[in-house]
This record gives structure tokens, C-alpha cells and sequence, in this order.
């Protein structure tokens, strides 16, 4: 296939998103990604993009989970994405408190920016996928394409009376494997600068 995405990074929301979202998750027994979510991950790595998963956990901080636990987690989250052929190229989390006011916690573009500088991600080719406003809000602070799931705690009724625009997704779909599909198509369409 064609390898539409090359040099595209796609940043990941994890809870709602890729999995149900239960509360806090702390150990890995508590995780499972939603069907077809490593098979779409996998045709977005075929397509040559990367992947990014950036997360604010704040179980952390509130002493609902701890670090070690949510490595164990992220490990788990690795080995079922393996087993449909998809790998991420980065994982960054938020590991404090909503009342913290540190730089990471999304909407801030804190992570992003460590992705930047670790990875060398070129912003006017990325996407944010989320389940969240808050992730949409990120997207549009760092210029970067938006797609909102209604996996997790955003419906599509809550977006019916929004009036602030850095809250608008360029796009709402029922799934990351819908999200992916549009995605795909949307590169095709040549939404966004293709690279010469």
C-alpha cells in the first residue's frame, strides 16, 4: 500500500480512546483495548505514519496508581498492539494533578512539545485523536488537525451547543477504526501539505 503518511505523527489519547475508560485504570488486568483498535493503529503504521500516545494520569498523583504499575500497563498496551503488527514510537503521560498548573497536563501541549524535541515531529503534518475536549483544545493550540471518538466521555449532543472554536473538531466519528478510515482518506484529499 501506499505509504501515505510518511512523515505524518498521529498523537493518541489513551483512555476512551484506544480503551474503555472504567475511571482509573491500575493494572494491567484492568486494560483492553476496544476491538479493532490495533488492526487501525496498524494500517496507520503501514500508511508510514508514527504514533504517539500522550496521556494525562493523574491516578498518579492522586495515589491511585503508580508508575511502576503504569509501565505495566503500557507494556501490556505494546504487546496487544504486536500482536496486530502496530508498535507506537513514543509514550508520554502526565503523571500530575489537575491543581498542579504544570505545563503537560493536555489541554497544555507540554508533551507534545517533549515529542518535538525527542522525536522531531513536523506539527503541520499531525493529527490528535481523542475522546476528550480537552484533546480537541490541544490540537488546535498546536495547530494540528483534530478527530474527536464518541468511545469515551464526549457524545456528539455535547457538541451541539458549542460556541468556542478551539473546542470544534475537524471531525467526529463512533471509533478510532472510523477515525482511521477518515483519516486515511482525508490525507488523500490532500487536507494537509503534502511533503515534496
Amino acid at each position: 500500500p501506499e505509504r501515505v503518511l510518511e512523515g505524518y505523527t498521529i498523537f493518541l489519547d489513551r483512555d476512551g480512546t484506544l480503551n474503555p475508560d472504567p475511571g482509573y485504570i491500575k493494572s494491567p488486568d484492568q486494560f483492553e483495548l476496544f476491538p479493532g483498535v490495533a488492526e487501525a493503529l496498524a494500517r496507520l503504521k503501514l500508511a508510514g505514519a508514527r504514533l504517539i500516545l500522550i496521556t494525562n494520569q493523574s491516578g498518579i498523583a492522586r495515589g491511585l496508581l503508580s508508575r511502576h504499575n503504569l509501565e505495566a500497563i503500557h507494556k501490556k498496551l505494546r504487546h496487544l498492539l504486536s500482536q496486530a503488527g502496530a508498535t507506537l514510537d513514543g509514550i508520554y503521560f502526565c503523571p500530575h494533578h489537575p491543581d498542579d498548573g504544570c505545563g503537560c497536563r493536555k489541554p497544555n501541549r507540554g508533551m507534545i512539545d517533549q515529542a518535538i524535541q525527542e522525536l522531531g515531529v513536523d506539527l503541520d503534518r499531525s493529527y490528535v485523536i481523542g475522546d476528550h475536549l480537552r484533546d480537541i483544545g490541544l490540537a488546535k493550540r498546536v495547530g494540528a488537525r483534530s478527530v474527536l471518538v464518541t468511545t469515551g466521555v464526549t457524545r456528539w449532543q455535547e457538541l451541539e451547543g458549542l460556541t468556542d472554536t478551539h473546542l470544534i473538531p475537524d471531525r467526529v466519528e463512533a471509533s478510532l477504526t472510523k477515525a482511521v478510515d477518515w483519516l486515511l482518506s482525508d490525507v488523500n484529499r490532500g487536507a494537509l501539505s503534502r511533503p515534496e
